[in-house]
């Protein structure tokens, strides 16, 4: 199968992949015919990209690094998890002040929000345990952005803490941390529809310090969860926020040989959701009017690299996102052999020992028209330019 633009649906395709509602309801099965009102749909949700299946594309299967259940279940139980909190507040009539002078006085502290989100983590840690590395690509729609946002998060983050390897303790800290980074976010989307905007909009710019109050002030809280949470937009040049702590651009580990420096730095778990938020905030977001490919991105984080965010954590996380993810078209603009330039093709396996040389099924020549499939592995090429088609 290959990924196309929901813009491209032809009423002939065959979904390859199956697409759920935002409740876990079933929308079109894979193998069905897309209706052709159904691009309509798509648009509605937000949803800018679907796998169809394709003649020669058979043997290609874009195995994500989580099952769909699993996924589903961790969108239900964050959104819910934000929904319960929100209630809390959506029936009283409150500023910013009173808000955080409720939490801070205790207004949740009978009120678990990480037992729940432990267990999800577990779960996605479980699923991921022989994991080093996406292959395909991690989405978002506009319908359902921050709980996809933090999905994502934590499972680049798991991937990066991986590459140190974290005991199973500290994976566990980092990615329930990281799930929960934009929980503040989640919450005031919810009371956003309660105070028409006001409180919430006014509490957004804050949303670091709001979501690490509220676990931090609910019951069976971590330290450093909160402080993962509370930290994910501060900056290595001590430039970010909340409260503008610096970095030293260090591997992210706790037993090293060299002296690692805590009083007024990052909290080095903190250092690693940063670089994975800043990551996907910035890939195939579709809430700009820009979508960012994966290459694209990395080189966005790569110039942050050293001031913003930790260079070490930005060097690892180049080598577990592919600039040509599973399943995603592809043109070859330069080639050793002039014959092939131009020929458009899917991308078949990513290349773990050469992670930007993909083995690509070419399929149209440069005219679009359909040819015969033809195996192209480039990591076996010594000169090769391709480009993704969006």
């Amino acid at each position: 199968m290959r990924l196309i633009a929901v813009k491209d649906i032809r009423p002939y395709m065959v979904l390859g992949k199956s697409i759920f509602t935002q409740n876990n309801m079933l929308l079109l099965g894979a193998g069905y015919r897309i209706p052709s009102e159904f691009k309509t749909k798509l648009i509605d949700r937000g949803l800018n990209h679907v796998y169809i299946m394709e003649k020669g594309t058979e043997d290609i299967i874009p195995e994500d690094i989580i099952s769909d259940e699993l996924k589903m279940q961790a969108h239900s139980q964050l959104a819910r998890k934000a929904e319960e909190v929100g209630k809390y507040f959506s029936f009283k009539d409150l500023n910013r002040h009173k808000i955080y002078e409720l939490v801070k006085s205790g207004y949740l502290k009978d009120f678990n929000i990480t037992y729940d989100m432990k267990v999800i983590v577990s779960d996605i840690l479980g699923e991921m345990a022989q994991a080093n590395m996406l292959k395909t690509m991690l989405f978002k729609t506009k319908n359902t952005y921050y709980t996809d946002h933090a999905l994502n998060t934590t499972i680049l983050s798991i991937l990066i803490g991986k590459k140190y390897r974290f005991n199973k303790n500290e994976l566990l800290t980092l990615a329930v941390g990281s799930f929960l980074h934009d929980f503040g976010k989640i919450v005031l989307e919810k009371l956003n529809e309660s105070s028409k905007g006001t409180v919430a909009d006014e509490l957004m710019r804050e949303h670091p310090i709001f979501g690490y109050l509220l676990v931090h002030k609910s019951s069976g809280a971590s330290p450093m969860i909160c402080q993962i949470i509370n930290q994910h937009h501060e900056q290595q040049d001590g430039n970010g926020y909340p409260i503008g702590l610096k970095g030293e651009n260090l591997p992210p580990v706790a037993n090293t040989s060299f002296q690692r420096n805590t009083r007024g730095m990052i909290f080095r778990l903190a250092e690693i959701c940063s670089v994975a938020d800043a990551y996907d905030n910035l890939v195939m977001n579709p809430n700009s009017e820009k979508q960012l490919t994966p290459a694209e991105a990395v080189r966005e984080i790569i110039m942050k690299s050293g001031t913003v965010l930790n260079k070490h954590i930005v060097g690892t996380l180049t080598k577990i996102v592919p600039a040509f993810p599973v399943g995603m078209a592809v043109r070859i603009n330069d080639m050793f052999d002039p014959t092939l330039i131009g020929y458009h093709g899917v991308v078949a396996k990513v290349n773990e020992e050469h992670i930007d040389r993909p083995v690509v099924i070419l399929m149209y020549d440069r005219s679009m028209r359909k040819i015969k499939p033809r195996i192209l592995d480039t990591s076996k090429i010594s000169k090769v330019d391709l480009e993704l088609v969006l």
